[in-house]
């Protein structure tokens, strides 16, 4: 190494001490090109091509461009030497991911030889075997079979012991072992951990597991006593990067480029970065952005990422490039691409636990042939979006290019707040129809209750999906809402078939009532007709019917029943009424009174001396209380059925009032007159709210 006063990483306030691991292996120990001064970094060609990863993690190729986590590659290598168990925690945005596939992995691979080192890596996904079995080397594939048609317990214990015939080390990485909470089905979930279990279990040396988590889905665990138990002494937690490691991290890959940052730029970078409480994909996109933009202005000619540009109002710093970058691009789209760019976005976030995490989709699903298509192709040009293949089935998909950006640009936490009940609402129904799905391959008895959905979801499902407000669901949710409706349909038709008979049957029997009271009274047996002519009527009432027989027994038995009997008074019925309990019928008469009847025992309960003509119409409150009348004197009027006493007359039509009817909650009446007007009543007040006309 050269004399740090005279390196450039030196110029740029660095110190060696602590940065280089003083192991072998290229990952470590590579040539620091920082070492060199600044002039000398210069004076080679210029390698143009951006050597920043911007939002998406590092990987295996980009070992060379990661830089200043030798202390944790270190520490987690010691870890690994004497622990086959490690599961790497920390928030979204810290690294985790890259530390283990650009740092450690390639680390080991030096280390050992890629002779005697093997890894595998795969996320859980939707479906973890299937993940699997996509990144098994083709020579393996026969130990475990068709992953992606049946699985068991065993599998991942029989895929190390026959990769171990040829290796002396191996380390299985599972990235976003999250996923497993968020994506994938619980029947898939619990196989995959059994399967996790039987290999912690397994005492083999030679074997690494490495799982990466976002430290905000620890309590995921809880439901796995199990799995917790086994993971609990073997989580670690990845560290903030030291000034000096930031410094390296920054300033050394521009320089295995031939570049340098003009005078204390890296340290300004740095401050912005900490003072913000910075995510590592925000300041690998600013300096990606920063190169993109020097080389737009001079072609980087001299060779200097330059302050001015970063400083620039346009520019944003590390806190602020990514959210004024996607504003500036969001503001290029005209209103049509900008709605259906939120619609995309959309598309690619799933809330879970209240967190709002990435989702990948199939890049089909965008690729209309018009708008939707052209602005995906804008975003994934502009580096909001990344393309990929679905580790799965290897179709292409799409998604956002990190996580930082769904919390980091207002415009997106505006849009994801106000759609927030669409987006749980989506979520629920992907769980609902997996869930069917796996039912109805089981028991097609059982997945009938999984279609059971509530009628104010599949309501609201419905007008959702008629506004366009719905993001594309996948084939088997469409499937899933498109069966719940039409078991729901066949449910109500079943039902309303099954209360047709009903009402048929009932209005039968009020028919047969009517006949039967008719010839009761024929043949002078006066009160048991009225109890049947009652019985009847309050059939009738309750369907809203009409039928002769009923009403000639009812006008029959009322009008001419004998002494004991007849409504006393009455010249004639206007209107008849029923109590809410059943219990009491209330006739209006021309004669100006209503009477009160006993419905069981035909007896007479009060007689109430209503307008000045006839009472037209009469109507019982929906707690039985009140009873309100209209007449031909213009009026209407409430009556304590209690006690007969008035309670209030209310004035306001210009002719006889022929029908009056409580609302259902009882505070409103309405009432119709010959005037051609209906009037709407507060109840309470007696005031007048509406007039229709």
């Amino acid at each position: 190494m050269s004399d740090n006063t005279s390196s450039y990483y030196a110029e740029i306030g660095g110190d060696f001490k602590g940065i280089q691991g003083d192991i072998s292996g290229g990952t470590i120990n590579q040539y620091i090109v920082t070492q060199k001064s600044g002039v000398e970094i210069r004076s080679q060609p210029l390698i143009p091509g951006s050597p920043y990863v911007g939002l998406t993690k590092f990987k295996g190729k980009d070992k060379d461009k990661f830089f200043g986590r030798d202390g944790q590659i270190l520490s987690l290598s010691n870890y690994l030497e004497q622990n086959k168990l490690l599961l790497l925690m920390g928030v979204s945005g810290s690294g985790k991911s890259s530390l283990i596939l650009a740092g450690l992995i390639p680390h080991f691979e030096d280390k050992w030889g890629t002779s005697k080192f093997s890894h595998l890596i795969f996320d859980p996904t939707e479906d973890p075997f299937k993940s699997l079995d996509r990144n098994i080397p083709n020579e393996y594939r026969h130990i475990v079979g068709d992953l992606t048609s049946e699985s068991t317990e065993d599998i991942l214990v029989r895929l190390v012991d026959g990769i171990n015939q040829d290796y002396e080390e191996q380390l299985i990485f599972i990235d976003q072992f999250e996923e497993l909470f968020t994506l994938t089905p619980p029947d898939k979930q619990e196989l995959f951990i059994k399967c996790l279990l039987r290999l912690i279990e397994q005492k083999n040396s030679s074997i690494h597991l490495v799982m990466t988590m976002r430290s905000d889905f620890l309590g995921s665990l809880s439901p796995y006593p199990e799995l917790a138990t086994a993971l609990e002494k073997h989580i670690r937690i990845i560290k903030d990067m030291t000034r000096n490691e930031l410094r390296l991290a920054i300033a050394e890959p521009a320089a295995r480029n031939h570049v340098i940052f003009e005078g204390n730029l890296v340290e300004i970078i740095i401050d912005d970065f900490l003072g913000q409480a910075g995510s590592l994909p925000l300041l690998q996109y600013t300096l990606d952005l920063l190169w993109q933009r020097d080389k737009e202005l001079d072609g980087l000619t001299d060779q200097v990422l330059n302050l001015s540009t970063y400083q620039d109002k346009d520019f944003g710093g590390v806190g602020g490039a990514l959210q004024k970058q996607a504003n500036i691009i969001y503001k290029k789209l005209n209103p049509d691409e900008q709605k259906v760019a939120q619609k995309i976005f959309l598309e690619l976030v799933d809330i879970v636990d209240e967190k709002r995490v990435s989702k990948p989709v199939q890049l089909k699903t965008f690729q209309d042939g018009g708008v939707q298509e052209k602005v995906v192709n804008i975003l994934i040009e502009k580096r909001l979006l990344v393309r990929g293949t679905d580790e799965s089935d290897k179709r292409p998909i799409v998604q956002v290019a990190h996580e930082e950006l769904l919390r980091s640009w207002d415009i997106l936490d505006a849009l994801f707040k106000e759609k927030e009940d669409i987006l749980l609402l989506r979520r629920r129904l992907v769980t609902d129809a997996k869930e069917w799905d796996e039912l109805r391959k089981q028991d097609p008895l059982k997945a009938i209750n999984a279609l059971i959905l509530n009628v104010p979801k599949l309501t609201k499902i419905i007008n959702l999906a008629k506004e366009q407000s719905l993001p594309n669901l996948d084939a088997l949710t469409t499937e899933f809402i498109k069966a719940s409706i039409k078991y729901q349909n066949q449910v109500q038709a079943i039902e309303a078939e099954r209360k047709q008979r009903e009402v048929s049957t009932e209005l039968s029997l009020a028919n047969s009532l009517g006949r039967y009271s008719l010839s009761l009274f024929d043949t002078h047996h006066e009160l048991e007709a009225f109890v049947e002519a009652i019985k009847a009527g309050k059939i009738l009432q309750k369907h809203k019917a009409t039928d002769g027989k009923v009403i000639d027994a009812l006008h029959k038995v009322l009008v001419k029943g004998s002494e004991r009997n007849r409504l006393e008074g009455h010249d004639s019925i206007n209107s008849i009424s029923f109590s809410p309990d059943g219990k009491t019928l209330a006739s209006g008469s021309a004669d100006k009174t209503i009477k009160l009847w006993n419905v069981e025992t035909g007896e007479e309960i009060r007689t109430i001396k209503t307008h000045y003509t006839s009472a037209n119409s009469i109507s019982f409150s929906p707690d039985g209380k009140t009873l309100a009348s209209g007449g031909e004197d213009k009026t209407i009027k409430f009556w304590n059925v209690e006690t007969g006493e008035e309670i209030r007359t209310l004035d306001g039509h210009n002719y006889d009032v022929n029908s009056v009817s409580f609302s259902p909650d009882g505070k409103t009446l309405a009432s119709g007159s010959g005037d051609k007007t209906i009037k709407l009543w507060n109840v309470e007040t007696g005031e007048e709210i509406h007039t229709l006309q």
